[in-house]
């Protein structure tokens, strides 16, 4: 009898919820869609299945629970003012993350909304035209009014299936919603702790909140960048110039430097040509993108005493010396690692990002997006050009720097002493480099027939379980495999018929020591162009070039404390 008026009573409960859907169809189904349909493409694309369906099933008791809140009200009116309050708050969101989706392939984030709040008037009419137009505005409005339909006629209440029926159909979604969300809340905690499973309302507020302080901490840096830039020589022709950043690329693991596995074929053919010089003893002053460009693109290095941003910068030079500057980038656009590229970037005559994120956002853009952001740069060109190429090179996570088309190594190819797990990172990474190897002189041979001159010069290194079980770099205490970079220079026929001693300065410099904070001093020696702040002698080509000065990282002398311990 008990288990008889247990059961009745469960499937009275079930019977008015059943009816709570009847009533709210539409409000219901329209706050799910709202809020399911962005997350749902995001981890489908993730080949996130369980979830998926974890997320559709928990979304699907809260909007249920939501709903039952709003029926608690006495008043029709309060009802219908609190659930156009609800889909306001969702659909806003919704239209900025369908945008977000349909051209960045993307969950709404801090890069984009930096970007729409630092657009003007006229750049946003550029902006719905190329992104948004009618025709999206059309379908979104098409999908909303389907659903508005669906309320005000009840479809629902129109399907013949029993109440009895229903009820036990309610009953039962209910249980499987309910071991969904206890299932996401165990096993998935740490998604839900990072906000990786939010709405796209929580979504949209946190990232208007971080784009916000990323524009205010731009603003402060930019305030304080010298830009007077006191050129005392300019005799610069060279019509093309590019200087290709890499990222958290090792020497160590490239077939060109020694490495075991044929990993950079084109480079190494390159090199058998003769048409690149290798640079052998080549580091970084620091490990992490941020603090290298500080100094990389200025003339600040570990004897400054100021800071960074008080010398003048590579773009102003160039800029002022006649260059026309490109700033291509396949890194972020925004965001605390973002502010100091974000800041040369937009002092260039142009720049293009292939996707708008913060710092903490990766959506895995390969760097084979940069090569029409290129083409269409050349066809811009001035009388003289320099292009600065950001690439993500072998950034981690490694299996996101190549396409599948470029997994040519396997954890079977790794013959060293290694973990199997290490062995598929080990791989991981030696594809990457495989890939960058096909991007770094894909990018050459796009200027093989003009008078052109190449650097690639990645920011750091990377250490893949070379001295230790870690992978990857850090700032604090960098051994030396997150140090040691390539550095490779190559010239075009035409350039090297112009300017033959020039390349032969390039060859007999292969060999010097040298630290990439002075990087400045040997690109603007190159070019011909001097200013008040130029060296020569920490520009590696120049015949005053001082091999014996310290190559200091972080009050380490690398040479003596750092090389020969690791």
């Amino acid at each position: 009898m008990r288990t008889n008026q247990k059961k009745w009573k469960l499937l009275r409960v079930a019977g008015w919820v059943q009816k709570l859907f009847q009533n709210n169809f539409g409000f219901m189904g329209l706050l799910f869609l709202l809020n399911y349909t962005t997350m749902a493409w995001s981890l489908w694309r993730a080949k996130e299945i369980e979830l998926v369906i974890g997320y559709g099933f928990s979304l699907f008791m809260a909007v249920t629970a939501v709903t039952m809140v709003v029926q608690i009200f006495p008043t029709v009116k309060i009802k219908k003012v609190l659930k156009g309050i609800l889909l306001f708050i969702s659909g806003l969101p919704f239209l900025i993350e369908m945008f977000a989706m349909y051209n960045y392939k993307a969950l709404i984030g801090a890069g984009i909304i930096n970007a729409v709040l630092e657009t003007n008037s006229h750049e946003a009419v550029e902006f719905w035209k190329m992104y948004i137009g009618f025709q999206g505005v059309a379908a979104v409005v098409g999908m909303i009014l389907f659903l508005v339909f669906v309320q005000r006629y009840r479809i629902l209440a129109r399907i013949k299936i029993s109440r009895r029926k229903q009820n036990r159909l309610v009953f039962l979604l209910l249980i499987v919603s309910s071991l969904a969300t206890l299932r996401i809340c165990t096993a998935y905690a740490g998604l839900l702790e990072n906000g990786s499973l939010d709405l796209p309302v929580q979504r949209t507020y946190a990232s208007i909140q971080t784009a916000v302080n990323n524009i205010e901490a731009y603003q402060e840096l930019s305030s304080k960048l010298n830009v007077e830039s006191s050129i005392t020589d300019n005799k610069s022709e060279i019509p093309q110039v590019v200087f290709i950043l890499g990222e958290a690329t090792s020497r160590h693991h490239m077939h060109l430097y020694g490495y075991d596995l044929p990993n950079t074929p084109n480079l190494d053919e390159l090199k058998r040509k003769n048409e690149i010089s290798v640079f052998t003893d080549c580091i970084s002053p620091h490990s992490t993108t941020v603090a290298v460009l500080r100094d990389l693109f200025t003339f600040a290095d570990y004897e400054s005493d100021k800071e960074w941003y008080e010398y003048n910068n590579l773009i102003d030079v160039m800029n002022n010396a006649g260059y026309k500057t490109f700033w291509l980038s396949n890194q972020e656009s925004a965001g605390i690692w973002g502010n100091v590229a974000q800041l040369y970037a937009k002092r260039s005559t142009k720049h293009e990002f292939t996707r708008l994120r913060d710092s903490h956002e990766d959506f895995g853009s390969l760097d084979g997006e940069l090569f029409p952001m290129l083409d269409g740069a050349m066809q811009e060109q001035a009388a003289k050009n320099f292009y600065v190429i950001h690439l993500m090179g072998g950034h981690s996570l490694y299996y996101s720097r190549f396409p599948y088309s470029f997994a040519k190594f396997t954890k079977d190819d790794i013959t060293r002493e290694a973990t199997e797990e290490q062995k598929i990172v080990l791989a991981q990474y030696a594809n990457a480099i495989y890939y960058n190897d096909y991007i770094v002189s894909g990018i050459i041979d796009k200027f093989s027939e003009q008078e052109a001159l190449v650097i690639y010069l990645p920011d750091h290194g990377e250490t893949i379980y070379d001295n230790s079980n870690f992978a990857g770099h850090v700032e604090e205490n960098p051994n030396r495999y997150m140090l040691e970079v390539p550095m490779i220079i190559w010239a075009s026929d035409l350039f090297k018929a112009k300017y033959p001693e020039k390349w032969r300065q390039i060859q007999a410099a292969v060999n010097k020591p040298y630290m990439t904070d002075d990087m400045i001093h040997t690109v603007l020696d190159l070019v011909d162009i001097k200013t008040s702040e130029f060296d020569p002698a920490k520009s590696i080509i120049n015949s005053q070039f001082d091999a014996s000065r310290k190559r200091m990282v972080q009050g380490r002398d690398y040479d003596t404390e750092i090389k020969p311990v690791n």
